[in-house]
This record gives structure tokens, C-alpha cells and sequence, in this order.
């Protein structure tokens, strides 16, 4: 039996044919969509991304050439296609493989040959062609390095690793991930005639972690020098890395890092090619980790020293009124020094816990807020974060609570909401709710941050009994086009009107994204479609989103955003 995961998509007119089809696949396992004619076998494809599709020529509209030459761009060219027909002749399989085809079947066929071909295809597509980014892999090129090896006696390895993927999968899933390869794949294969030589091998690792690239040698040296691979390196890891900001940063909800190693590929006759080609492999990626082991102590020192001078500051980011985008109050957050390599929180966050130094880490970021908040009018709400760990343990919570009343004026502690995020885990909530006791016996409010995308789900609202729930910005990314998103959020709505709850929809980037929630009943919206968090706060009331107009009866028009962090 096949893995029950692999989808193969059947198009064919014919519906008996297409169901008779169906019906020899789904006995082996396989799971399967039908598609009658070409559009529709396109919208599947590009909405089902299946791992194969089996494809009838003979079609009104759009026969099976152009539906096959469609596929072949975009986020579909990695998908296999075999065609399944009556026309038997040469030609026709010359112009299936002008198309891009993979395999080609007869009709009437026999169905173990279909059977057979199938497998062979998709044993064929998952060794040499990596599902995700459509890349070769090591394997597939193999054969061709070592035929340039032995014409130039050396060459050059490079191997492109990113970093922060495990957070990012387990913040923003898998499709998150895999955009950052595609991303990066593509740019990797854009360098070929710029950073890279046309004739270089871009590749893919077996596991699908990494990117191996071959560097043929100079032209006119006939070798490489130190000092070639390494300006190879140094321009890839400054492309790759403006790259992903620029085109995934909306959607990166942790730093990806981008290291780059190199190494010598040299020919021996007493070395068997391939474990040279692994040896090599390893010295790129040895001297990443050199490379990595130096960074990790650099950032150590920084770090103490931001903690030592407790040199964080604050910055803003409003929350307004989703309907009339009036200002009700701003999110404090943290930054190390603008011009250090910590400046980032999630960088300094993850040093921190290198160090198991995120307690003192959390006490100087909330006590800055605390104190950056007496800056702000009077009238506005100020969201303050802080590490639930810091709620669970006797010592730490008693000094969170004094310092925090000692900080913060009495008539401003009713507009001091302290976020408590859901992200992390919350195991002994007595304690919790013993803390949070006496932060509202002084007259602080309480916030559940990141709500939907946390360990304990409902159980710290229960628990907790906040005054505000902030949505995590994974139930508002693609909310417009997302039923399931916009039937969750609309159950949180209610249950938040019934306790008399406020939600807040965090990470609000697109007006679509604001259309929807002002239509799902969210009163409160944050996100860089107002302002990106900044210093000083915005000094307007009303902060309009770009190219939308202005409600009326909300105010004067918004004078400009904050400044970008």
C-alpha cells in the first residue's frame, strides 16, 4: 500500500474514465481528486498543491499540452505530471514531453502499468527534485560535479543554512517555513549569472535543511582562491538576508538567520568521489559552526553589557478603535540599542535564555515600560508584557508586584494593562492567580496576550478572568479568505461580550485584514497597518490607514504614523 498522504489529482471529460481511475488508486492507497476539464484541474492544483496529476490530452477548452505547460511555473512546477491517453503515436509523446511531462500512458491501459509508472514517477520526483523549492538534489547532480571534477581537479562548496526555522515552524507552521525555502531557493538560483557562475550547481540538501552549491573555478586562474569563496560567501549571506526581510518580513514572526560555509572539493585518486563531496559538505558546515561558536560569545558579552548598563529602551505601537482607528492606548515594548546586534527582542530574548537570564532580562524590559509609560497623556490605556514564568515563583512574583506599584503613579494604574502571554506554559495557576490578585487589589488590569496560539488554550482566560484578550496575529494573517479563522474569532467574540472581555486583533496589516475584523464585531486593532512601533509615541488622535477614508464623525485625519522601529 502507498502513503495514504500522496494526492493524486485524475483529469479526464470522461467521468466514467476519471471514476475508473480513481477507483484503481484509491485501492492502493493513494488519495484522489477528479477534475473534468482544464480550469478546474488548474484551480485544484493550485489551491490542493497534489503530489501528481494524471492528465487526459483529448479536452474541450484547454486540452492536456496546455494544462501541462501551465503547470510548470509558479508554485505548481514541482508537480509531476503523467499523461493518460489514446494517442499512441511518437509525436504525441514528443509533444508530452515538449509539455513537461513526466511519464505517458496509453489508454486502454493495463493497470498495473499505470500502477507502476506512478510509483516510478513519484520515487523518480521526491530522489532528484526537492518538493518544496523544486531544486535538484545532491543526488541528482552527483554524476555532473564529478565529471567537472575530474576536467578541473578542484572546485568549491558552499553550503547556505538558515537559522530560526524550528522557532518559526512552531510559532507560524510549516507553510511558513516552506515559503522561507522557496524564498531562498529561488534567490539561490537568481545568483546564477551575478554572485554565481551560470555553469554552478545549485542543489539542494538530501534532508531538505540546507543548500549545497558547487563552484566551478576561475576562468583564467583555473583555481580558487581563499579569497574568491569567501566573497562568495559574504555577498550570498548579504542577499539572502535583505531577500527574506524584504519579501517575508510580514509573515516572520521570528529573526531568520543565514549562515554560509565553504570548503575545497579537490579530486583524489585514493578518495571515492562521493565521500569526498560529503567531506567537503562537512568542512562548510564545520566552519558555520566555528563561525556561530565566535558569534554566540560576541553576543554574550553584548548582552551582559545591556544588562549591566541596562541600556533598553521603549517604543510604541497604538491600539486604536477598529471602527474610527481613534487611539485608545499603546503597547510598550522593548528594544535593545538601536546600533547592536541585540536590538531585536527575539534576538535579545534568545540570548537571554541561552544564559537562563530571561528573569532579570524580563524585570529591566518591564520596568523601562513602567517608567516609559508616565510619558504618555493621562487618557491612554499602556499594555506592559512580562514572562509568566516571572508569576510563578515566590520570590520573583513578590519583587514583580512591588516594583511595578512602586513605578507606576496611583491614577495610572487603572489604565495599566499587564500582558501575560499564552505562548508559554502556565503550570501552576494558584500562584498565577494569586499574583494577579494583588496586581488588581492596586488597580492594574490584566491582559491574555497571543490568545490561540498557546499551550494552556482557554484555560488561563478561565483561570485568569482577564479584562482584555489580545489575538494572536496567526488568527488574523489571511482572516479574509480563512472560514475556519473567522468562525474561531467569532466564537472568541462571544465569549468575550458574554464576560465582558475586550479583543484586541493583534497584528492588523492589510485593509482586508481590518475589513473582516470591523465585520466580525473586534472593537480593538493593532498592527503595522497603523504604525509600526516607534519612539516618540504618535501625537495624533486618530491614526487612518493608507487609502482608506476617513469615517465621519471620527475626528481630524491622521497627520502620519510612528516612526518605523
Amino acid at each position: 500500500m502507498s502513503d495514504p498522504r500522496i494526492r493524486i489529482l485524475v483529469v479526464d471529460d470522461e467521468i466514467d474514465v476519471a471514476e475508473t481511475v480513481k477507483a484503481v488508486l484509491e485501492a492502493e492507497g493513494y488519495d484522489v481528486v477528479i477534475a473534468n476539464d482544464g480550469a478546474t484541474a488548474l484551480e485544484i492544483a493550485y489551491t490542493q498543491h497534489p503530489h501528481l496529476v494524471l492528465l487526459d490530452v483529448m479536452m474541450p477548452d484547454m486540452d492536456g499540452y496546455q494544462v501541462c505547460c501551465e503547470l510548470q511555473f509558479g508554485y505548481t512546477k514541482d508537480i509531476p505530471v503523467i499523461f493518460l491517453t489514446a494517442k499512441a503515436e511518437l509525436s504525441h509523446m514528443m509533444e508530452a514531453n515538449r509539455s513537461g511531462a513526466s511519464g505517458y500512458v496509453t489508454k486502454p491501459f493495463r493497470t498495473e502499468h499505470l500502477l507502476q509508472t506512478v510509483r516510478d514517477v513519484l520515487r523518480d520526483t521526491s530522489i532528484y527534485y526537492d518538493e518544496v523549492t523544486g531544486l535538484p538534489t545532491l543526488a541528482n547532480v552527483q554524476a555532473e560535479v564529478q565529471h567537472l571534477l575530474a576536467n578541473h581537479g578542484q572546485l568549491g562548496v558552499i553550503y547556505v543554512g538558515l537559522q530560526g526555522i524550528n522557532a518559526l515552524e512552531e510559532l507560524s507552521g510549516f507553510e511558513v517555513v516552506d515559503e522561507v525555502f522557496r524564498t531562498v531557493g529561488a534567490r539561490l538560483s537568481e545568483a546564477r549569472g551575478e554572485i554565481l557562475r551560470r555553469e554552478d550547481f545549485v542543489s539542494i540538501s538530501s534532508l531538505g535543511t540546507g543548500f549545497v552549491i558547487v563552484l566551478s573555478p576561475s576562468r583564467t586562474k583555473g583555481y580558487l582562491v581563499d579569497a574568491d569563496l569567501r566573497a562568495v560567501k559574504e555577498r550570498l549571506e548579504s542577499k539572502l538576508l535583505v531577500d527574506i526581510e524584504d519579501e517575508l518580513k510580514r509573515r516572520l514572526e521570528v529573526q531568520i538567520g543565514v549562515s554560509v560555509g565553504w570548503a575545497r572539493l579537490s579530486q583524489s585518486p585514493k578518495v571515492r568521489f562521493r565521500r569526498a563531496l560529503l567531506h567537503a559538505i562537512e568542512d562548510a558546515t564545520n566552519g558555520i559552526q566555528r563561525e556561530r561558536s565566535e558569534t554566540r560569545h560576541r553576543l554574550n558579552a553584548e548582552f551582559q553589557r545591556i544588562l549591566a548598563k541596562e541600556q533598553v529602551t521603549c517604543v510604541y505601537q497604538p491600539i486604536v478603535h477598529a471602527d474610527d482607528y481613534t487611539v485608545v492606548g499603546f503597547e510598550l515594548l522593548a528594544r535593545g540599542p538601536r546600533q547592536s546586534e541585540l536590538h531585536r527582542p527575539d534576538v535579545l530574548f534568545e540570548v537571554a535564555r541561552e544564559q537562563g537570564r530571561v528573569p532579570e532580562l524580563d524585570r529591566l524590559c518591564r520596568m523601562t515600560a513602567a517608567r516609559a509609560s508616565s510619558t504618555l497623556p493621562d487618557r491612554y490605556l499602556r499594555f506592559i508584557n512580562t514572562e509568566p514564568i516571572n508569576l510563578l515563583f515566590q520570590a520573583r512574583s513578590d519583587l514583580f508586584v512591588h516594583e511595578l506599584i512602586a513605578a507606576t503613579p496611583t491614577h495610572l494604574r487603572e489604565k495599566t494593562i499587564i500582558e501575560v502571554t499564552e505562548k508559554s506554559v502556565i503550570e501552576d495557576f494558584e500562584r498565577v492567580r494569586d499574583v494577579v490578585a494583588q496586581l488588581r487589589d492596586q488597580g492594574f488590569r490584566i491582559a491574555i496576550d497571543d490568545a490561540g496560539a498557546g499551550y494552556s488554550g482557554l484555560q488561563a482566560v478561565v483561570e485568569i478572568e482577564p479584562d482584555f484578550m489580545k489575538l494572536d496575529m496567526s488568527l488574523v494573517r489571511n482572516i479574509e479568505t480563512s472560514q475556519v479563522k473567522q468562525r474561531l474569532v467569532a466564537t472568541l467574540r462571544d465569549f468575550c461580550q458574554s464576560a465582558g472581555i475586550e479583543l484586541v486583533a493583534e497584528g492588523v496589516e492589510t485593509n482586508a485584514q481590518l475589513d473582516k475584523v470591523v465585520e466580525l464585531g473586534v472593537p480593538y486593532a493593532q498592527g503595522f497597518l497603523f504604525a509600526r512601533p516607534g519612539s516618540p509615541y504618535p501625537l495624533q488622535e486618530v491614526i487612518e490607514p493608507p487609502a482608506r477614508l476617513r469615517p465621519a464623525g471620527a475626528g481630524e485625519p491622521a497627520a502620519g504614523s510612528a516612526a518605523d522601529d
